[in-house]
C-alpha cells in the first residue's frame, strides 16, 4: 500500500476493520495443528481479535517493516493506522507487526517468522523478542540452534520474595512452634493452561 499525496506526521490515515472474534474463536478458526496460517487477526483488547479475513478492507495490505513510517494506534475500541512522519507521494506505508512473544518458540518458530523489510534497521524478525533471548533469536536465525538461555526474574520480583521472607521469619520467631498437616488436593483440582497464538500486538 503506497501513499498517493503527501502526508502529513500524525496525520491518521486508515482504521483496520475486520469480523470480531474472541480469542478462543480465534484460535480455532486457525488451528496451528492443522498447519501454518495467513491470518490477518489483530488483537484489540483482553476480549477481542478483529480478522481482517472477513470484513476487513485495504488496511490489513499494510506490510511490517523495523523501520515504519507509520504506527497503530487503539481509541475507543477502534484499531487505526496513523503517520508516525511525514510521507512522500508513492512510499510504502509500513508499520512494526510486533507479533506477540510466546515461550514456547523454537528456532523453527522464530525462522517462520523471519522479516525481510530490507531496512539497515531490521531485527531479522516480526516478532517483538524480549531483550534476553535477542543474541539467542539472532544465533536461530542464522541456523545455529543454541540453547535457549533461563528467562531471568524481574528485580522487583527477587525484592518481594526477600521482603516475604523476612516477614515470615519474622512473624515465626514471636509465634510458638505449631504443628504443621499437610492438607490433601482437592478433587478436580487443576492448572489453568492458556494456549497463546501469534497475533498482532496491540500499539
Amino acid at each position: 500500500m503506497f501513499a498517493t499525496r503527501p502526508i502529513r506526521k500524525g496525520q491518521r490515515l486508515i482504521r483496520y476493520v475486520g469480523q470480531a472474534l474472541t480469542h478462543e474463536e480465534a484460535d480455532r478458526r486457525y488451528d496451528d495443528r492443522n498447519g501454518r496460517h495467513h491470518t490477518f487477526l489483530f488483537v484489540l483488547d483482553d476480549d477481542t481479535v478483529l480478522d481482517a479475513k472477513r470484513g476487513g478492507n485495504d488496511a490489513r495490505f499494510i506490510n511490517h517493516s523495523c523501520d515504519p513510517n507509520c504506527e497503530t494506534v487503539i481509541e475507543d475500541g477502534e484499531i487505526w493506522v496513523e503517520a508516525i512522519k511525514s510521507i512522500a507521494p508513492e512510499t510504502e506505508l509500513v508499520y512494526d507487526y510486533r507479533f506477540e512473544w510466546d515461550d514456547a518458540y523454537d528456532p523453527d518458530d522464530v525462522r517462520y517468522y523471519a522479516c525481510r523489510c530490507g531496512s539497515p534497521k531490521c531485527r531479522g524478525t516480526i516478532l517483538r523478542v524480549p531483550v534476553y533471548l535477542r543474541p539467542t533469536v539472532k544465533q536461530w536465525l542464522q541456523g545455529n540452534d543454541v540453547k535457549k538461555p533461563r528467562k531471568p526474574v524481574k528485580k522487583s520480583a527477587k525484592k518481594s520474595a526477600r521482603k516475604a521472607v523476612k516477614k515470615t521469619v519474622k512473624k515465626t520467631a514471636k509465634k510458638p512452634a505449631k504443628k504443621v498437616v499437610k492438607k490433601a488436593p482437592r478433587k478436580g483440582a487443576k492448572n489453568g493452561a492458556r494456549k497463546t497464538t501469534a497475533r498482532r500486538s496491540r500499539a
